[in-house]
């Protein structure tokens, strides 16, 4: 059957075949079998999991998933047993109906509005073309092989293959936030070859089949082709629109639809919240296996003791309280036999069947906070806090290890230009001005004043503008074309940032040519491409010079300035051959300035150039994939080099050595990936026909493919070695560094080149392979240009929350993608570094180095340890040293071996922070796995970008930052955050509130369950075990599910046993949860003994006091039962830190009900009830004086011992709570006395009282506050309390 299979499964289709249904005849609908496509699934959305005849069986089969309601079950099927029945069945029923229906009832909600949420999408309209003219259609009549009409700024139904545009050059832009989060534009192109252009014939012409990849959920993965006219013209993810994303710059455009509904793309990329088993309800799950195990052993003992109690009796007669009608029936051996699954039903609450329902109702109360949380929301984005991750919000409250990446999480992500290098030459771009002469400066009063920039807080270097701009002062012809020249460097450096990128240059409206319904509607005006001013402007200038730009000679302005050059070169090469040039654009400047001095004269129309600009700019907006393209970019124009408009052909740039914009021919556009880590722009000059390749990318990238002269040449070697130095010396300032390459192509080497890669898109085996090798092939030899510095600023408050963080007991590791020069720098400015730390940098060539090296740091670190050891006092905590790790991504992959990794892991224990440097996104997750695997710690990662979503879903808790690189890392989360700061509160808040609560919570549900079970065991030792109960069967089942359910529920979701001030000043109170104070390996056990010390209380006081008495066996567990709802509210009333009142209101509530319940109850003649019905019981027992004081004196009796611990705890034996509670205290104490100082001064008129924050306050308790020391309270700067020692 197996090599079946694999038969089958090789010879399965590969590709599906896509028919345009309007070449289909009219008869055939896309739905019946005879239509090519009926196959393919239609654009219906359907999200929900029910519908009304599924519903109940669907949801009872997942429901009886869980081991404790199937228990529940099994005790409901034993109890209509009659020889075992031991409550009445209609009342056994009532916990299992109850948990069903009111999970029943939560998951119906849910689904409902899955429903409402499936209709409104569907219901959603556009036009298509099928088998009629364009028609306005909802979204779920949508089929695969339908024509499709778009407008700008409308939401794409399917995923569509995009065959004409309104562009004149086939493209068209599309915003992929609805997918992936992302604002920045992506650009699309039509399917090339097929002519279906704006001018071009209407896309109901288009009737080729369409062969593409089956469905599947990769996003930026497409293949396929079409066969146009016995050709195959291939296609990949940039003819792809994908469903949800969103039409932009485009007026609009027309495609044909290959995936639908769920078939598409983004469908099979949607999921529901994680599920995820926090570390506390692993721990629940451990206990309640101690819970089955007390059950049997329990239900064990007493069905022995009852065959016992059975067998000392000879005489059959006498056993009244057994009423078996059969002699056989008294074998003592069948007595234990059946009066075990007996005890299996009145023992049944030992099994906490309400805590699983209350702990997802104390969750959800708590998501509910923590989103509602208003210092969690960040007002400029407009985002607040979003938990994806419904079950896990515990394990917030015991985070060890935090993986976080470095760019977009601990940095803004918004990229500004700082400095660059060219030709090894450093252009800093910042003023040095010289304290002794303003002369000599290099940035004089007059440069200050004509540098004005583009960009904020960017000084432009007056040497690259001269360059820039210096050909235009005299005659071309006059000067030799030298490539190898600085000014050529400069130019052609400024040139590929403004080329090599993919920018999007938007200025103009849009406006489609058919209406909502599919009817054909004349353009509303003209399509202007620049403001009106500048139209008007252009259009009094001579002919000759129409043909210019629009832009008037920016960096003319900029040759006002008289510096000195920097160093000795030609400064006036032009970047094109003389004789190239056309004769309209190599008009005398004289002449310019004559005919039109008050505009465009040098001298003095700066001014108005400035104006001008300054309008294009308003009017004109760029959108980049990557901050680092729009920083680059806006540089660039700052210069002069200015991106006017980008089209699938051709690139223009406005160059102010040419005082011209410039055509560039763009004949290909070689995308950035994570493996060759840079980009590559193959463009066509317009004017001397040479083919140029421009490749920007990491250091390590660029560096390692330069010409072999830069290896011999002593001139360019030292070249390099300049511009490395200086990249180490960007990156020490905390800079992002990218090199700059180019490489001059033959036509010949270019069409040999483009065949290869054109039949590496087409292959069908190993696409992605031989295309990267392809590209690597072009991408070599080449020449170095230079390299950039740009600063990523960090966020703010990212080094006081890595502080706290660290001061919490939190590991926190960098692990990211940049150098290690630039990742230590930022290391240091967060503070996740300090100044007094150790600093090991491992950095090894292979797998034995590496191993050498952590092994020699591990051997040094035991010697200081060993050494500090020997001069501390006997019964001290050893010495711990302050040691940081950094590692790069080569040695990190030779430590992830698994011969090396326990080396690693050892070393990183013993420091405080890691950071890895040139990560991997693959290694990210490894190195995380890592830690979580093998030192069993709950882990935490958090990141902004897709290269960080296999290490967020690899750990413990995912949170993902909604920054400028898309929601991919959002999308893979269980938290979503807008600024690495929410972490702090995020964690150290309600991460501790959160933890706190649900361990408390879980301890009194336990301790619940096993004191109403400890009071019927008692109750068997007077009873023969013969599994009589003296309690009501109706008040069992309803004492957890009614009467005591919902107090610790709202203590689970609102108490408080500090305040968010409180924990976020003392961080080290944080240390309680990943140490497991709260809920420990003996929580279980001593809510055990405290049930079963409370539980013999409750009966024994009950039993001997009215022993010798008439009162009946029901009014005495009359007596013990409200006694039992008394004490575990007052328990529970203990155990609470802050009340508010809800928490009271609750609290009384519960207690009247079952006060209220029980006489109305006992007022009723129930038949149903087995094994006999109370009747009027409640009303005889309360108007005895005798209950009073047995409910009084045994509560009290009860709770005594937890009531006199916890006062103990709190003031002899203080813990790090207690003493945060007491500091909480003297803070309320003092604010009063403060208040209270200021005014009785300012009702009298002696002298101010001093500050009680300026003084030591308290000293006589003082012992109650951390380290038992004095304290002063001074106020910081921004309002807050300091605490001193």
């Amino acid at each position: 059957m197996g090599n079946i299979f694999q038969r089958s499964n090789r010879s399965s289709p590969k590709f599906r075949t896509i028919v345009p249904n309007h070449t289909v005849t009219w008869a055939d609908s896309p739905k019946k079998k005879s239509h090519p496509n009926h196959a393919y699934k239609s654009n219906i959305i359907e999200t929900t999991k029910y519908n009304i005849i599924t519903f109940l069986p669907k949801n009872m089969f997942e429901q009886f998933h869980r081991f404790a309601n199937l228990y529940f079950l099994f005790v409901v099927g034993l109890n209509f047993i009659p020889e075992v029945q031991a409550f009445g069945k209609e009342i056994a029923m009532l916990p299992i109906l109850f948990v069903l229906g009111v999970t029943g009832i939560k998951d119906a909600y849910e689904d409902f509005r899955r429903y409402k949420s499936d209709k409104k999408v569907n219901s959603t309209h556009c036009r298509i073309y099928s088998r009629r003219p364009f028609q306005r259609v909802e979204w779920k009549e949508v089929r695969v092989g339908d024509l499709i009409h778009l407008s700008c700024n409308e939401i794409i139904p399917a995923d569509i293959v995009l065959l004409k545009s309104s562009d004149e050059s086939g493209l068209c832009h599309v915003e992929t936030s609805n997918l992936d989060g992302e604002t920045n534009l992506k650009q699309r192109r039509c399917v090339p070859t097929v002519s279906f252009a704006a001018d071009g014939p209407p896309t109901k012409d288009f009737k080729y089949n369409v062969h593409c990849e089956l469905p599947n959920a990769a996003i930026y993965k497409f293949h396929g082709y079409v066969e146009a006219d016995g050709r195959q013209i291939g296609m990949d993810q940039n003819h792809l629109l994908l469903r949800g994303c969103t039409i932009r710059n485009t007026d609009y455009v027309e495609g044909l639809v290959v995936y639908a509904g769920h078939d598409t793309k983004a469908m099979l990329n949607n999921r529901t919240p994680r599920y995820k088993r926090s570390k506390l309800e692993r721990q629940i799950n451990r206990d309640v296996i101690y819970c089955v195990i007390l059950l049997l052993f329990l239900c064990l003992f007493c069905a022995v003791s009852s065959g016992i109690w059975l067998g000392t009796y000879t005489d059959n007669n006498k056993i009244i309280f057994i009423p078996f009608q059969d002699e056989d029936m008294y074998n003592p051996f069948y007595q234990g036999f059946i009066v075990f699954f007996t005890y299996i039903i009145i023992f049944q609450s030992v099994i906490p069947l309400p805590l699983y329902v209350s702990v997802e109702f104390v969750k959800l109360g708590q998501i509910f906070f923590i989103n509602s949380d208003k210092e969690l929301f960040h007002e400029p984005t407009n985002k607040r806090l979003e938990c994806r991750a419904l079950n896990i919000t515990e394990d917030l409250g015991q985070i060890e290890y935090i993986f976080s990446d470095k760019t977009g999480t601990l940095t803004e992500n918004v990229m500004e230009f700082k400095c660059c290098t060219i030709g090894g030459v450093d252009f800093p771009h910042t003023p040095e001005l010289d304290e002794e002469s303003d002369v000599g400066s290099r940035y004089s009063l007059a440069a200050s004043s004509c540098t004005g920039s583009i960009l904020e807080n960017l000084k432009l270097e007056p040497l690259i503008s001269r360059e820039l701009s210096s050909a235009t002062l005299r005659s071309v012809e006059s000067v030799d074309f030298n490539p190898n020249t600085q000014s050529h460097r400069i130019r052609e450096f400024f040139l590929l940032m403004a080329l090599c990128n993919t920018v999007v240059v938007s200025n103009k409206p849009h406006e489609d040519v058919m209406d909502e319904c599919g009817d054909a509607v004349e353009p509303k005006g003209q399509k202007p491409n620049t403001p009106d001013k500048f139209i008007e402007r252009n259009q009094s200038l001579p002919d000759s010079l129409k043909k210019r730009s629009f832009l008037p000679p920016l960096a003319s302005s900029l040759n006002r300035c008289h510096t000195p050059p920097r160093m000795n070169t030609i400064s006036s090469l032009p970047m094109f051959p003389p004789e190239s040039r056309p004769s309209e654009l190599s008009l005398p400047t004289a002449a310019y300035k004559s005919e039109y001095p008050s505009c465009l004269t040098p001298s003095e129309g700066s001014i108005a150039a400035s104006s001008i600009v300054s309008e294009l700019a308003a009017r004109t907006r760029y959108e980049a994939e990557s901050p680092d393209e729009l920083a680059l970019v806006r540089a660039a124009a700052s210069y002069g080099c200015c991106l006017v408009k980008r089209t699938s052909e051709k690139v223009i740039v406005w160059l102010p050595y040419m005082e011209s914009q410039v055509d560039f021919e763009a004949l290909e556009i070689i995308q950035f990936d994570s493996t060759r880590k840079r980009m590559s722009v193959i463009i066509r000059n317009p004017l001397s026909r040479e083919i140029i390749l421009f490749t920007k990318g990491a250091d390590s990238a660029i560096l390692s493919i330069l010409d072999k002269k830069f290896k011999h040449e002593k001139h360019l070697k030292k070249l390099v070695r300049d511009t490395e130095q200086l990249i180490i010396h960007y990156a020490m300032q905390g800079l992002r560094t990218l090199c700059m390459g180019r490489k001059s192509l033959t036509e010949k080497e270019y069409e040999i080149w483009k065949q290869k890669y054109n039949h590496a898109k087409l292959s069908t085996e190993n696409r992605e392979q031989k295309v990267l090798e392809i590209i690597c092939e072009l991408e070599s030899n080449l020449e170095l240009l230079g390299a950039t510095g740009i600063e990523d600023k960090l966020q703010e408050g990212v080094p006081e929350t890595i502080a706290n963080l660290r001061k919490a007991g939190i590991k926190v590791w960098v692990v990211t993608g940049d150098k290690q020069e630039t990742a230590i720098e930022v290391a240091y400015a967060s503070e996740l570094f300090s100044q007094g730390q150790e600093l090991i940098t491992i950095n090894g060539h292979d797998l034995e180095e590496t191993k050498s090296l952590l092994q020699h740091h591990l051997g040094e670190i035991k010697k200081e340890e060993r050494g500090a050891s020997l001069g501390r006092e006997p019964g001290s905590p050893p010495p711990k040293l302050d040691l940081a790790l950094v590692i790069d991504g080569k040695t990190l992959t030779f430590a992830l071996e698994e011969s090396v990794e326990k080396y690693f892991l050892a070393l990183c224990e013993r420091c405080s922070s890691v950071v890895c440097c040139r990560a991997t996104p693959i290694q990210k997750g490894m190195v995380v796995k890592l830690v979580r695997d093998c030192l069993k710690k709950l882990t935490l990662a958090i990141g902004d970008g897709a290269n960080d979503v296999s290490m967020i879903q690899t750990a413990d808790i995912g949170i993902g930052i909604s920054g400028q690189e898309g929601m991919q890392a959002v999308m893979a989360s269980d938290f979503a955050i807008a600024r690495f700061m929410f972490l702090e509160r995020l964690l150290l808040v309600h991460g501790h509130w959160s933890y706190d609560r649900l361990a408390k919570f879980t301890s009194i549900m336990f301790y619940k369950s096993m004191i109403t079970v400890f009071i019927l065991v008692w109750f068997q030792i007077f009873s023969g075990f013969s599994g009589a109960t003296n309690i009501d069967s109706l008040y069992l089942m309803l004492m957890h599910l009614i009467f005591t359910s919902w107090p610790p529920i709202m203590n689970g979701v609102l108490d408080k046993d500090l305040a968010a001030d409180t924990l976020l000043k003392f961080p080290k109170l944080y240390e309680i949860g990943p140490q497991d104070k709260v809920y420990t390996k003996f929580s279980f056990f001593v809510a055990l003994a405290d049930a079963i010390y409370q539980s013999f209380c409750i009966y024994f006081v009950s039993h001997y006091t009215i022993a010798d008495s008439h009162v009946g066996i029901w009014e005495m567990g009359t007596n013990i039962c409200t006694v039992l709802v008394l004490a575990i509210l007052l328990t529970i009333a203990i155990e609470t830190h802050t009340w508010v009142w809800l928490q009271w209101l609750l609290l009384v509530l519960s207690f009247v009900s079952f006060w209220m319940f029980a006489i109305i109850i006992d007022s009723v003649w129930i038949d149903f009830d087995h094994p006999v019905t109370p009747y009027w019981i409640m009303h005889n027992t309360i108007a005895q004086p005798i209950h009073m004081l047995i409910v009084l004196f045994s509560s009290v009796l009860a709770l005594l011992p937890r009531f006199v611990i916890r006062t103990l705890q709190k003031t002899i034996f203080p813990d790090e709570i207690c003493k945060a509670q007491m500091w909480e205290k003297l803070q309320e104490e003092g604010e009063t006395d403060r208040k209270n100082s200021v005014i009785s001064s300012s009702t009298s008129e002696r002298s101010p009282q001093p500050d009680i924050y300026d003084h030591d306050v308290y000293s006589s308790q003082s012992s109650l506050v951390y380290n038992s020391v004095h304290y002063r309270h001074e106020r910081n700067g921004r309002g807050n309390i300091d605490i001193k020692t």
